[in-house]
């Protein structure tokens, strides 16, 4: 087969559903007969999967874009789609800007990249499908090329019915669509056959999944009794949808890592108002309180949106103090910027962008302060690390522990989908060092 002709590159930004849904795509268009290159040079279609959370993830899209159009004056047969977030929330609109997109698909009509490329291949017609009625579900799960040989993303649900006022998922993911739990089930069972460890549950709203009288937790309960997985995580979840049943699930179940990345957003309980999340500062303390009181090593991160339309310092100043009181092991700090079609929008964004950019060095300084703290206390220590990475050159190989703590040490690329005994040797804001020990 020539790889000039049939090769395909997929660029993803965003986020694990961004990743699951690239993996999606991958795996059909090598069913159809494509194969994937490395080098776009060597591409004949490249797809580009869009996220539309924040600005720079949108203005990604059409500085890619720049380059291939570029690409094309060396190889005229070459045909670009786009997909994802910023597809479904502009539209057609986007061939405003970048006429020479062959396809264009919405984030529920991934299934048909392989249809409309091969069209407009044989015919030169461009294919648009943005309806957002397919069914997200339909693509056989034996089709998806998993990009990690030891972590397997699962999608058990898709959109969300929350109404947060920066957030554009509800307009491009549509509300909350569960998959029924034997489908899931039947998934992770076939993963794990397949020599997958570990599986990572998927959901913009995760641990909101109801379906068929089965909760969040329930789901996990029969997930977790998957025989011969070992390690299962999930994200992204919601505060509105700790329960106690999900607590539990981190205290009762064997395989559930105790690891869980639980947004917060702001510290100010006028801005949460404002953002429209559904809970206050002191619900969400005592959400992280009862997590931990269930799984005392549970490790906590968060995300967090600083210059938010009407923050004050005072209002910045509780965010801090939120980060100080819960002690997140881990934090993603971004800076407000306006989303089409958000609630927000209408706000006047009165904080001045180098403010916003101050704001977020103080949090991420302090974190990183943190992270060197908290990983220092794991020196000495002996932790199970699951190897997913290879370094050939420097002999080295990389992993995450059941806490979700990345793990550097020296070793072969044989180990890579094995579960290690590691020492940790050496610690750093954000990784540890370690030494691999012997077996038996």
């Amino acid at each position: 087969m020539n790889s000039k002709k049939n090769g395909f590159v997929i660029e993803t930004f965003g986020c694990q559903m961004n990743v699951n849904d690239s993996e999606k795509v991958a795996g059909l268009l090598r069913a159809a007969g494509n194969v994937a290159v490395d080098d776009v040079r060597d591409a004949s279609f490249v797809f580009i999967n869009t996220c539309a959370v924040r600005e720079k993830a949108a203005d990604k899209l059409f500085h890619s874009l720049g380059r291939l159009r570029k690409l094309r004056e060396e190889n005229p047969d070459l045909k670009v789609g786009v997909g994802g977030c910023v597809a479904q929330l502009s539209g057609t609109a986007i061939l405003d800007r970048a006429p020479d997109i062959d396809v264009l698909v919405g984030t529920h009509n991934l299934a048909r990249v392989p249809e409309l490329l091969a069209r407009s291949r044989k015919t030169g017609e461009r294919g648009v499908d943005l309806d957002r009625k397919a069914d997200t579900f339909s693509i056989p799960t034996e089709t998806i090329a998993h990009t990690s040989p030891v972590r397997a993303y699962v999608t058990v649900m898709e959109g969300c019915n929350h109404v947060c006022s920066f957030c554009v998922v509800p307009r491009t993911r549509g509300t909350e669509v569960c998959r029924p739990a034997d489908q899931v089930v039947g998934e992770v069972a076939e993963l794990v056959a397949r020599g997958y460890p570990e599986v990572m549950l998927l959901g913009q709203t995760v641990n909101a999944y109801a379906r068929d009288g089965l909760d969040f937790a329930g789901l996990l309960e029969r997930v977790d009794a998957v025989p011969g997985l070992e390690r299962l995580r999930f994200t992204t979840s919601h505060p509105e949808h700790v329960s106690e049943r999900m607590a539990d699930a981190f205290r009762d179940l064997p395989r559930l890592c105790p690891y869980l990345h639980l947004p917060v957003q702001s510290g100010s309980d006028s801005i949460l108002a404002s953002m429209r999340r559904g809970y206050d500062r002191a619900t969400y303390i005592e959400k992280a309180a009862l997590l931990r009181d269930r799984r005392p090593d549970l490790v906590l991160t968060s995300d967090i949106i600083v210059g938010y339309p009407g923050e004050t310092e005072e209002d910045f100043a509780a965010t801090v103090s939120l980060v100080d009181a819960v002690g997140f092991e881990g934090l993603f700090v971004f800076t407000y910027s306006p989303r089409p079609g958000t609630t927000a929008l209408r706000l006047v964004d009165d904080v001045p962008e180098d403010e916003k950019l101050r704001r977020l060095k103080v949090l991420n300084d302090r974190q990183q302060r943190a992270q060197t703290r908290l990983n220092a206390g794991w020196v000495g220590r002996v932790e199970r690390v699951l190897v997913d990475a290879v370094d050939a050159e420097k002999g080295r190989v990389s992993g995450r522990t059941p806490h979700f703590r990345i793990v550097h040490a020296d070793g072969p690329a044989s180990l890579v989908g094995r579960t290690v005994e590691v020492e940790i040797l050496g610690s750093g804001a954000n990784s540890l060092t370690g030494r691999i020990l012997p077996v038996g």
